[in-house]
């Protein structure tokens, strides 16, 4: 039988800092000074008013100490070697922002040196966008249907349809839009080989959590 989905829901992000923040025995002024985020929105996060960008959710796992799958999904998880999962269709752990919509996938494994995404494109203009995601490490981004856009702080932008893909630093700005009638699907898989114990990457501004029963 398949697992469930996992899905954090806004007020479970919220009390999760919380939870870490606390066990840690830091105020908001602490977190905010060694993630980058600031106290406004650490406090926001906290009580369910903003959802946090998963890039967002990056800097402050990054801060804490925690992997991004600690933080969604407590408790032990594979760190041994030979350690193998599956991600079958429509499960991992689902985010969206008002841009994309993501799906982790191997998310039950702990420290991986890669992150896998699959992203649905809904973006059609750079011009949506508030916060470009840029993360340390490299990104190959592979389209499975649709065309899409990509844009970087120092390259024109160029388009990729299905079946293409493109390798570049992630360290740049950097932003997808579908330029297709349908919304483009992308795998995207981030690597950062200076610090490959850390997985915490990489999803761009505005990330909510989704409900389940609505996929």
């Amino acid at each position: 039988m398949a697992r469930d989905v996992a899905v954090m829901e806004l007020s479970q992000i919220g009390t999760r800092l919380k939870e870490i923040r606390r066990g840690l025995d830091q105020t908001l002024a602490q977190v905010s000074k060694s993630t980058g985020v600031s106290i406004s929105n650490l406090s926001k996060i906290e009580n369910s008013q903003i959802s946090p960008s998963f890039d967002i959710m990056k800097r402050i796992c990054d801060g804490l100490g925690v992997t991004i799958e600690d933080f969604v999904r407590p408790g032990a998880k594979s760190v041994v070697s030979g350690r193998k999962t599956t991600t079958r269709r429509d499960e991992g752990d689902h985010f969206a922002s008002g841009q994309y919509d993501y799906r982790a996938h191997s998310s039950e494994l702990s420290r991986k040196a890669m992150v896998p995404l699959e992203i649905l494109v809904r973006a059609r203009a750079v011009e949506e966008f508030d916060h470009w995601s840029q993360h340390r490490g490299e990104e190959f981004v592979y389209v499975l249907g649709g065309s899409i856009e990509v844009h970087t702080e120092h390259y024109a932008p160029f388009r990729l349809d299905a079946g293409e893909s493109a390798y570049f630093d992630s360290s740049m700005r950097h932003v997808y839009i579908s330029v297709s009638t349908e919304n483009a699907r992308v795998l995207s898989v981030s690597h950062d080989p200076g610090t490959p114990e850390d997985i915490s990457h990489m999803m761009n501004s505005s990330v909510r959590p989704v409900d389940a029963a609505k996929g």
